[in-house]
């Protein structure tokens, strides 16, 4: 069993052609959810639910397209509990009917992966383009998985990653890369090309190039400042006791220890609670994450102290060593946040 869900704000003219396209064979539910759009555009949703075969349900107030879709797959679980699969598109424009049915008959060859519509970038927009490659070379980053199109709206959701789509982080197009990035540890991702469709300039997509880029990548820009915060204390803690208390700390490695050790004391409990609350929106048990924080810190401030305290041995300019290092650790402890110390593991039984 098989749906299609579209979620729309503010609909244009085009929708309604766009939706009395669709007939009853081609899948088994179909579903449009209102995200908020006003009444002003009661009317067009009206013209719908009267004119084509897709029902509408929706809320007063805009919380975006994360919201929609995830408001919507709760309604058709609840209606067909014996869905195999979700098709999700937009509704702006930007997805041809063939192309809806295309992605939906690839779960034929996929298995249980996660299926994505991927577009042609040279056909793109330039400011739509650079957002999107910015995105795969994140998204490869993380996940080590190269895909063509993070940030397409047409997917193919399978029956085993329902839970994990519900339970993703993000309400509005950060949600889409949101769940990517886990999807990706758990399910294969099978892409399919379909036509890259821009009329007008593509005046129907709410895509904020700027804002909403920004919005995707949320994430490393949220950690890269609590880490520049967390690590100016680090830093500046450090330097204050190798100054002032521990003036031996370049040559004598036990000095250079305490400072290290007191330095982290008091920067750990910000940066731990920052990442928690903040950076991952972490949605499991919050001790799992703090043990696993806890040894990665271990290790990382091992490693700190070791290198720092070795190449301050040839280059007496601690101040600057205990920066470098400091750097290099940050970015590789940052993928081992995301991947595994706060990673979402919620959804894991129904692997």
């Amino acid at each position: 069993m098989k749906a299609l869900l579209i979620p729309i704000y503010e609909p244009t003219d085009r929708v309604v052609p766009f939706l009395k396209q669709f007939q009853k064979e081609d899948f088994d539910a179909f579903l449009v959810v209102n995200d908020g759009s006003g009444e002003r555009y009661d009317a067009i949703f009206k013209q719908i639910e009267e004119e084509t075969i897709f029902p509408v349900i929706g809320y007063d107030v805009n919380y975006g397209k994360g919201y929609a879709l995830k408001h919507g797959m709760r309604h058709l679980i609840k209606q067909y509990p014996d869905l195999d699969y979700i098709v999700t598109a937009d509704g702006d424009g930007q997805h041809l009917r063939q192309d809806i049915l295309k992605v939906s008959a690839a779960t034929k060859d996929s298995g249980f992966a996660i299926v994505l519509g991927y577009r042609d970038f040279s056909q793109m927009p330039p400011k739509s383009v650079s957002g999107n490659i910015w995105s795969a070379r994140y998204f490869y980053l993380c996940t080590h998985v190269k895909i063509k199109d993070c940030q397409t709206g047409l997917r193919v959701i399978p029956k085993d990653a329902f839970d994990m789509a519900l339970y993703t982080y993000g309400h509005r197009f950060d949600y889409e890369m949101n769940f990517l990035l886990v999807a990706s540890r758990e399910f294969g991702i099978y892409e399919v090309p379909i036509t890259t469709v821009y009329e007008d300039g593509n005046k129907g997509t709410h895509f904020r190039p700027v804002a909403d880029s920004l919005l995707i990548m949320r994430t490393p820009i949220a950690y890269i400042i609590v880490g520049v915060l967390s690590f100016l204390t680090d830093l500046l803690v450090f330097y204050l006791l190798a100054k002032f208390a521990f003036t031996d700390a370049t040559t004598n490695a036990l000095s250079q220890f305490y400072c290290h050790f007191i330095a982290r004391a008091i920067s750990f409990p910000f940066n731990y609670m920052m990442l928690e609350f903040i950076v991952f929106h972490h949605s499991g048990h919050f001790h799992n994450s703090l043990y696993k924080y806890l040894g990665l810190a271990i290790v990382s401030f091992f490693t700190n102290f070791g290198l720092t305290y070795l190449i301050g041995t040839y280059w007496p300019a601690l101040g600057w060593v205990k920066a470098i290092v400091g750097v290099v650790l940050a970015i590789a402890v940052y993928f081992v946040n995301l991947l595994i110390t706060f990673a979402n593991r919620k959804f894991r039984h129904h692997q």
